[in-house]
């Protein structure tokens, strides 16, 4: 049965809670369903207070923007890696903080509103509010002062601390001469009051307008009793967790298809091995060889080269791989020999390539195949995809 504090929570902080998700999530729908999960799992053992409501509704809205973006992520297949956030959290906490502030400054009477609005809102002088106010800047300052702790959530400090009056006082910026300078600087607990009321003095600054809520349907409490009625809810998902599980999924996936696309091009590379030696003249003879490796996945062998020789003593570079051309960069072949430079050797754009070496022999280098970028830059800057020795 729904106790009576549940349903007075509800008719207290219920259209907070639906104003907050509405404009986050922008479904009824779905705002609806956030406004019974929170007040089920606040009735089953949570606080039932209106920040802690508002706060919780924070978290669950986070989870489900999470899910919903990764989700479109997913569909593009551009999945994010990992459990980093992808939504603004932030934002949506800050939203629950304005919807509060708004909320807590509609409950003041109406000329301690007016004062405080215009005072901070607006940043109209003291001294002229005051005058348009009737009343002495002393009496417009102390009515500022408690209309500000009216609004403040916080606890009072104890005996022996600072006066809260004069900690709102400081944090609006009047003058006091209550000689608490000293005992505030050595305060934890004034200086925590001090710094949560200067902070409400800047969301009050910060509120443009008035901040309308947006009261849910009058069936939705049936539908909320419901959900309190039946028992405490499962525990949500962290959607950090879901999204640590699903980019190791796709991880795993990658690696499998990577796997068999590995053993697919060794068995293509060596078929046209096998046919390019098949189809040799006869005229050309092997001096060395050497399996190409991608250095960026473990060493797995992404093609053969060999270094012939014809009748009259050229030495040619035989490269077989699946290479081909990228619209935003090209594949260019580089012979290392000991710590000179790289020599180029042309860009490598088909399975099969054949270049004379350029230097007085390959035997013993490294070859390296590298992805340039259309930049203009003849020297070697792009990353190297494939690798191996020619002994």
């Amino acid at each position: 049965m729904c106790e009576p504090e549940v349903e007075d929570a509800y008719r207290e902080s219920g259209a907070l809670v639906h104003t907050l998700a509405l404009r986050s999530l922008g479904s009824v729908d779905e705002a609806e369903d956030v406004v019974r999960r929170v007040f089920a799992s606040a009735a089953a053992g949570g606080s039932l207070a209106s920040r802690d409501l508002l706060h919780d509704a924070a978290d669950r809205i986070t989870g489900d923007l999470e899910r919903r973006v990764r989700a479109k992520l997913v569909a593009l297949d551009d999945a994010p890696v990992g459990a980093e956030g992808v939504t603004d959290a932030a934002a949506v906490i800050a939203e629950a903080d304005r919807i509060l502030v708004g909320a807590a400054l509609a409950s003041l009477d109406d000329r301690a509103r007016e004062a405080l609005s215009r005072a901070l809102t607006g940043g109209e002088p003291r001294f002229a509010l005051a005058r348009d106010l009737g009343l002495p800047e002393a009496a417009l300052e102390a009515l500022l002062r408690d209309s500000l702790l009216a609004l403040w959530p916080g606890e009072r400090p104890g005996d022996g601390h600072a006066s809260l009056e004069g900690l709102a006082s400081r944090a609006l910026g009047i003058r006091i001469v209550d000689g608490g300078h000293e005992h505030i600087a050595g305060c934890r607990d004034c200086r925590d009051a001090w710094r949560s009321l200067n902070d409400l003095v800047g969301a009050v600054t910060r509120l443009s307008g008035e901040t309308t809520v947006l009261p849910p349907r009058a069936g939705l409490w049936d539908s909320v009793r419901e959900a309190v009625d039946a028992g405490a809810p499962a525990p949500e998902p962290d959607w950090r967790a879901e999204a640590a599980e699903q980019a190791a999924r796709a991880q795993r996936r990658r690696t499998m298809v990577m796997g068999v696309a590995i053993v697919a091009s060794s068995l293509l590379v060596a078929v046209g091995i096998a046919l390019s030696q098949m189809f040799l003249t006869g005229d050309r003879t092997a001096v060395a060889s050497g399996s190409l490796e991608d250095p960026r996945n473990a060493g797995a062998q992404v093609g053969e080269a060999w270094v012939e020789t014809t009748p009259d003593g050229l030495e040619v570079v035989v490269i077989d791989g699946l290479y081909r051309e990228y619209p935003d960069a090209y594949l260019e072949a580089w012979l290392v020999v000991g710590d000179a430079a790289p020599v180029s050797l042309g860009q490598v754009s088909s399975a099969h390539y054949e270049v004379a070496v350029p230097v007085a022999t390959a035997v013993g280098a490294r070859l390296e195949i590298s992805r340039e970028p259309w930049d203009g830059d003849a020297t070697q800057t792009g990353d190297v995809i494939a690798e191996g020795v020619l002994r």
